[in-house]
């Protein structure tokens, strides 16, 4: 029984959650995730590093950490980031400090972060990652909203290569939302969100009492 209470300890003792928002470009992550961080304003977002120029609708440290391949390739070699991937020709990273952080102090967030991103964060922190895929209706759903996004023939057809890559880490996920509707699609992850916050809520007070159990 100590030998339990031990193990319960060590793999919980910050019980941070981090939302893992995983799928192909332009099924809506973004879209859903936005709504839910208005909807539970306890959540946060995880800005990630990206040697990508900021889009219109970005804002310095929101989603992004946005910087030079210089700064980018110190902070490899310095071991800040968890993981890192080089996407259509520009480098994304997840910074592990946020991460830890968020995690220690019980201050739950959500991402949109590619495949391997999601891999090397339910690696690093198995008891805290949530993955959630999202994907579209369809393959010509998908189509229609990266050219509803202004997005031109030669980046969709670089973004579709990725689509089966991605499709086929579903299974490896916890939870699907297949995105038909904005408001349907948000109110399920929001409602996954608090599920998940109140299976914490029980792991902590079964800690707790096997601990009393044992002083």
């Amino acid at each position: 029984m100590r030998h339990m209470v031990q193990q319960m300890t060590s793999e919980h003792d910050h019980w941070g959650l981090i939302f893992v928002l995983v799928g192909p470009p332009g099924a809506g992550k973004n879209t859903v995730m936005n709504r839910v961080l208005k909807d539970i304003p306890t959540l946060r977002q995880l800005a990630t590093a990206t040697t990508r120029a900021m889009r219109p609708t970005e804002q310095e440290g929101r989603e992004h950490y946005f910087m030079g391949r210089d700064e980018f390739e110190q902070m490899l070699a310095s071991n800040a980031l968890l993981e890192h991937q080089i996407i259509h020709g520009e480098f994304y990273g997840i910074l592990r400090r946020p991460v830890e952080q968020a995690i220690a102090t019980e201050s739950d967030i959500i991402a949109d972060i590619d495949v391997y991103g999601a891999e090397a964060l339910r690696t690093n922190f198995p008891g805290n990652a949530v993955l959630v895929f999202v994907e579209p209706p369809s393959r010509e759903a998908l189509i229609s909203r990266m050219q509803e996004r202004g997005e031109g023939d030669d980046e969709i057809e670089k973004r579709m290569e990725r689509v089966d890559m991605e499709m086929s880490h579903l299974i490896d996920c916890d939870y699907l939302i297949t995105n038909c509707d904005a408001d349907d699609a948000s109110a399920l992850l929001a409602a996954i969100v608090r599920a998940e916050r109140s299976k914490r809520e029980v792991r902590k007070r079964r800690a707790e009492k096997l601990a009393e159990q044992l002083a």
